[in-house]
């Protein structure tokens, strides 16, 4: 998945063994040049109020409830379970966050039950993003990355049976700078953990792939393998 400095997370399910793994990739494409402007246009705030993940980032649980909200309806109105699933999973974990989980019995009302039961832990799942992680360019990396170059950084890790993340192992990091924003991002990400037989239970070899590509002269898509 592409992004720009924010990384929102769509989890994709493994199979059982003790317990299912997290899976996922992230695509950061940066444009920077230099220190990002303080300055916010109107653009940008539109995109921000629509963009339920950018809301979650500052704690604006109550702005982006309503966003998932708006999804859950319209998704199934079209029938789209995969994206309903998506609304409803995303509107779980606000109102985790928020601690209003129990104030809305009716929130969930147009959710799958199949859907409700792995977020309630009635079922198996694997373990979740609670916060997706945000992986911020260092502009050491910006000053000395190729253009159009793509830079993969792969990581394995533990999450334990409280969700806390740990026992963090490098398998692929390519160019100077990018193992510490990786790092930091999925330290000061939330999680929930896996669960097995209706409890949680620690998750091993949980493995996310990142890959940075700075787009200068020369954008990402136009870049070939030599």
């Amino acid at each position: 998945m592409r992004t720009h400095l924010l990384a929102a997370a769509t989890l994709m399910a493994a199979s059982f063994t003790a317990a299912a793994q997290l899976k996922d990739r992230f695509e950061v494409v940066s444009a920077r040049t230099s220190l990002p402007s303080p300055i916010e246009n109107g653009s940008a705030s539109a995109e921000k109020r629509a963009n339920p993940e950018l809301l979650v980032s500052e704690r604006r649980y109550r702005e982006a409830a309503s966003v998932y909200r708006a999804q859950i309806r319209h998704y199934h109105d079209l029938n789209d379970m995969t994206h309903l699933d998506q609304a409803c999973q995303g509107l779980y974990r606000v109102l985790f966050l928020s601690g209003t989980l129990d104030a809305d019995p009716d929130a969930f009302e147009l959710c799958r039950n199949e859907a409700l039961d792995k977020l309630f832990a009635r079922a198996d799942r694997e373990p979740m993003f609670l916060t997706n992680p945000i992986f911020q360019t260092p502009i050491s990396w910006v000053n000395t990355a190729d253009p159009g170059k793509v830079y993969t950084v792969q990581v394995r890790f533990d999450i334990d049976e409280s969700g806390r993340a740990e026992n963090f192992d490098f398998v692929q990091r390519e160019g100077y700078y990018l193992s510490y924003p990786v790092l930091s991002a999925l330290k000061q990400s939330k999680y929930l953990p896996a669960v097995k037989d209706g409890k949680p239970v620690r998750s091993s070899g949980n493995l996310i792939e990142v890959t940075f590509c700075l787009e200068r002269g020369k954008r990402c898509e136009e870049s070939t393998d030599d």
